[in-house]
């Protein structure tokens, strides 16, 4: 394929003044005070106003898998393929609603912080496992498909294209921390916004278009009966396995209080809904198209590695090559936007709930900070190699979204919920709810079915019973149940106390942990509304006044 010099050139330009930007904010933030603090870097000095906040929360959901994949979705199976975006913005509206004044509460730093308090440091570690495991795969994956789009539209080498946009969020995000992202975001936002729009008209009116009402049957779509429960699930999926994500909880956590984080979440999740709108067209007009008119040389129809190519190929064969050079900025956009959110937020949870605990309190602020720089270079790297050579990494997020889902969703909620959850609990949780996840099977993974929930077809090795959701349920009951079980024998006298190998129940290591590191918190945490309570029970007046 022919290199494109002009567009390579805007890449270029683009790049330069998204990595100027994010220097300019990491030096602003640096002159602001003498000493560097870790929280300055992973949480802006829990100072981002609203309108900063909105931009960074939209331009984070806002990633170029989400753009690539909704055309794609659209093109194939129709509207059906909403179903990923309005997810995950009705699951920044539940947080929203019944998360976010908890998760606050005792000047958490991560998501992990509330359940590093209730479970303790050594649970916590292994808890950061599927936190890990789906930010690595969702940010190979969206430089993959920048990737792509940047091999179509400009003819460069794919590793390149990959290579170079990791480095350039990697370098800004290292010393800026959110500062940077979301400064950013903001510029990025802007181009996402005005990109993808300004590329519909000329999509919708191109010479090859045919009428969207005489194509209104495949790009609507049917979702068959059958296939109901399977949406259903997908979508419980999405909407709560999209609460236990630090990338939501980075932004959440670092304006200046409850009511602004959600004022925030609130426009970040409308902002969100208005960004789909046009990759959803530009999948309604991919199937509107006559593409043998075009100057498209490949297989017709698509072949299936072309598919995913969709967004794409819109821009490079039916808009004007300077449309579909603003469309790739959009995407660009949208990519580094996501890409330096998540590999802040891996490594804010990695310094903070992994290597801090590990150093048993003896780390100071700028070992921290630095433990932090390092674990973001490595999984620039590795995500940076995935992107580059593994093939399968949706198939790959699809299942650690589902382990967040099955794992980390339940042990979030029981521990911000429910105060007579332990350590024993947890674990037992975490162990059936991996068994019985990986056990169901992945059609994607090529894993068939062991565990046969009800309905199991199998000729097909069809699970239509909504067994993620099932694995869910019962990972909760499980650490309700034994948390209980555990709680009662061991107080009752039933069990020694030296059985209580963790100190979960009859106090000690956990407890004591977690009642310094919430004195220390909440003497440093500065939260700014009338409506914010450090306690863990807030009274009634406390809550009406919000």
């Amino acid at each position: 394929m022919a290199l494109h010099v002009w567009g390579l050139v805007a890449i270029i330009i683009f790049y330069i003044l998204i990595f100027i930007l994010g220097i300019w904010a990491a030096r602003r933030n640096k002159k602001r005070g003498k000493e560097e603090k870790s929280e300055d870097i992973l949480l802006a000095g829990r100072n981002i106003g609203p309108y900063l906040g909105i931009c960074t929360l939209t331009a984070t959901w806002v990633d170029g898998s989400m753009i690539s994949g909704v055309a794609e979705g659209v093109y194939t199976s129709g509207l059906a393929a909403l179903q990923m975006p309005l997810g995950y913005s009705m699951s920044t509206v539940v947080a929203a609603l019944f998360f976010v004044k908890r998760i606050r509460q005792d000047g958490t730093v991560t998501m992990l912080d509330p359940l590093e308090r209730k479970f303790g440091k050594i649970m916590t570690g292994f808890l950061f496992l599927p936190a890990l495991s789906g930010d690595m795969f969702w940010c190979a994956g969206t430089l993959s498909s920048l990737g792509t789009t940047l091999t179509v539209v400009v003819g460069l080498d794919h590793w390149i294209a990959i290579t170079v946009s990791a480095a350039v969020v990697l370098i800004y995000t290292l010393f800026g921390g959110l500062y940077s992202v979301s400064y950013t975001d903001v510029m990025q936002m802007v181009f996402i916004f005005l990109g993808l729009w300004i590329t519909i008209p000329f999509a919708m009116t191109s010479p090859y278009m045919t009428s969207l009402s005489e194509t209104s049957q495949n790009w609507v779509g049917t979702i068959h009966s059958r296939d109901v429960s399977t949406y259903v699930d997908v979508t419980l999926q999405l909407v709560l396995g999209g609460i236990p994500w630090q990338v939501l909880w980075q932004r959440a956590l670092a304006v200046k209080s409850v009511k602004v984080a959600k004022v925030t979440m609130y426009a970040g999740a409308f902002g969100s809904i208005v960004c789909t709108i046009p990759p959803l067209l530009i999948g309604m007009t991919a199937v509107s198209v006559d593409w043998n008119s075009t100057e498209y040389e490949g297989e017709l129809p698509f072949a299936e590695d072309d598919v995913k190519l969709i967004a794409p190929l819109v821009l490079q064969y039916v808009c004007p090559f300077a449309v579909s050079l603003i469309g790739l900025g959009a995407i660009s956009a949208a990519v580094m936007s996501s890409a330096d959110s998540i590999l802040l937020s891996s490594s804010s949870m990695f310094a903070i709930n992994v290597y801090k605990p590990a150093r048993m309190g003896k780390a100071s602020e700028r070992e921290i900070i630095w433990a932090m720089r390092v674990f973001m270079t490595l999984m620039a790297i590795l995500t940076t190699v995935l992107a580059i050579e593994i093939t399968s990494i949706f198939a790959l997020s699809i299942l650690s979204s589902d382990l967040i889902y099955v794992i980390l969703f339940p042990q979030l909620t029981a521990a911000l919920f429910v105060d007579a959850v332990n350590i024993y609990g947890s674990i037992a949780g975490y162990v059936l709810g991996l068994i019985i996840r990986v056990l169901s099977g992945e059609p994607l993974l090529g894993l068939r079915a062991v565990l046969r929930w009800p309905w199991y077809e199998a000729e097909t090795d069809f699970q239509p019973f909504p067994y993620r959701t099932g694995c869910m349920l019962l990972s909760l009951i499980t650490i309700l149940l034994v948390s209980h079980v555990t709680n009662v024998a061991f107080r009752a006298g039933w069990l020694p106390r030296r059985c209580d190998v963790f100190h979960g129940v009859l106090g000690g290591q956990i407890e004591k942990e977690a009642t310094s590191e919430t004195q220390t918190a909440q003497k440093g945490a500065k939260e700014m509304d009338d409506g914010v309570s450090l306690d863990v029970f807030p009274n009634k007046d406390k809550q009406e006044s919000e």
